[in-house]
Parts: C-alpha cells; sequence; structure tokens
C-alpha cells in the first residue's frame, strides 16, 4: 500500500514538471520570441543557396553549409527583419550560431533544419560553425548586415545581377520588365496569371509553364506573339530567371 503511494506521488511529480518545462517554453516562446529548431522532413535538401524577398522586411535565406565555408556569405538586411532559416549540407555535419539571436542549428547530412529569427538591431551578426568539421573548422563563417544602407546597397547591387543575367541571355531584348508592350509579353507581373496560348487553350503562369516556356518556347505560345528563338541555358542560371520573373511584382 505504501509502495503504490511513493509511485503515486512519483507519478503526479513528473507530471508535474512535464507541465512546468511546457509552460516555460510556451511562455520564452510568447514573451521572447525564443523558437525551438525544427528539422523539416518534407523539404529535400538543397545545393544552392539563395536569399528570397517575401516583403519588404520579411526574407527566406536558404544556407549551403560546405567545408569550411557558408554561403551566402555576406547577406544585408533591414532592421526590423524577420527571416526564415533554412540550412542544408554539401558534406558533412556542420553547426550553426548566429551570435546575438537564439538560432542555433545543426547541418546535418540527408536533412533541412529551420528557424525563425528577427534582427531588431542594427549591427553586423556572426555566423559561425560550432561543430568541429575538420582542420579549417575555426575559418567557417559568414557575416549578416543589419543596416538601412547595407540593405539599400545590396538592393541595389542585387537589382544589377538580376538584369545582367536577364540580358545574358536575351531576355530583355524581347521581353520589358516593366509593364511595357514589346515584341514579347511582359515579364512584369506574368507569374501566377492567366495566359491565353496561340490554340486557345488557358493555362497558368506558374513555374513550371516558365520553365517549359525556357526550354522548349514553341511548346506554349501566347496568343498574339511569336515563339521565341530556343537559347541554351544551364540549369542553375535558368531558376535564378525563374525566380527573377517570379519577383516582378
Amino acid at each position: 500500500m505504501a509502495a503504490g503511494s511513493i509511485e503515486k506521488r512519483i507519478l503526479a511529480t513528473a507530471v508535474v514538471f512535464v507541465l512546468a518545462v511546457s509552460g516555460v517554453i510556451a511562455l520564452t516562446v510568447r514573451l521572447f520570441g525564443i523558437g525551438l529548431p525544427t528539422c523539416l522532413t518534407d523539404v529535400r535538401p538543397f545545393r544552392e543557396a539563395k536569399v528570397i524577398q517575401q516583403g519588404p522586411q520579411r526574407y527566406e535565406i536558404h544556407y549551403v553549409a560546405r567545408m569550411w565555408t557558408f554561403e551566402p556569405a555576406e547577406i544585408s538586411l533591414l532592421p526590423g527583419s524577420t527571416a526564415d532559416i533554412y540550412l542544408s549540407t554539401l558534406d558533412v555535419t556542420h553547426g550553426m550560431q548566429i551570435v546575438g539571436t537564439n538560432v542555433n542549428l545543426m547541418a546535418v547530412p540527408g536533412a533541412v533544419n529551420y528557424a525563425r529569427v528577427r534582427f531588431d538591431k542594427p549591427g553586423d551578426y556572426l555566423v559561425v560553425c560550432n561543430e568541429y568539421c575538420g582542420v579549417a573548422h575555426h575559418n567557417m563563417a559568414a557575416r549578416i548586415h543589419v543596416s538601412e544602407q547595407a540593405a539599400a546597397a545590396a538592393k541595389a547591387a542585387l537589382a544589377v545581377q538580376k538584369q545582367q543575367l536577364l540580358d545574358q541571355y536575351g531576355c530583355t531584348a524581347c521581353h520589358s520588365i516593366d509593364g511595357s508592350a514589346s515584341a514579347a509579353p511582359t515579364l512584369k507581373g506574368l507569374f501566377g496569371t492567366k495566359r491565353t496560348l496561340a490554340d486557345g487553350t488557358l493555362v497558368v503562369a506558374d513555374e513550371s509553364y516558365l520553365r517549359q516556356s525556357i526550354e522548349i518556347p514553341e511548346a506554349r505560345v501566347v496568343k498574339g506573339f511569336d515563339a521565341m528563338p530556343p537559347i541554351p541555358v544551364p540549369p542553375g542560371d535558368e531558376q535564378k530567371i525563374i525566380e527573377i520573373i517570379k519577383g516582378l511584382r
């Protein structure tokens, strides 16, 4: 009888402890914005780093870790920005800590880890590898610059890079990017809209449509326009062009 009473007390204590820990976690999330890192089982590991601006102060950042560097190595954001961090590795296990924030992730082969962080204070945030990964582990770092000036300069540089890529493959020879009339449909506002093809078919200009239009221009010709000449585009640059078009709102 006494043993049963002791077991009940132990069980009750364990339940109270679990509830207390859960309450502390919920409180820190609500009051301090501290989130738990997440391993995404439904996202395939990626090989290419990218920064996607989803709004004026909202970013999606794909970090790629490899011996012994993080890509992208330099990022500029506006103060008050919220960033969704996705982390993948191309070789061994790495750690990723953004100094001055609560982000502390593991880059595990075959997996993608995720965290969300808000950069309220201007300054330079150091990104370091905190998991030993080889002889040059101590040199593995990146930086996130948070300031009005850095973000403006980065935005201008990115716009130039986008323009150069579109020019390189002849996109701007026929397509405008500002909505003005040209020899081919404008790229501004194209993504997600409905397009009427030469045979009367109605399609949505989604990512699959854009990819096929680049690879096989004559497959889906928009009504009132001629098919563009085929231009070989490497897969990496093809995806960059698609992302640029998606951002031309």
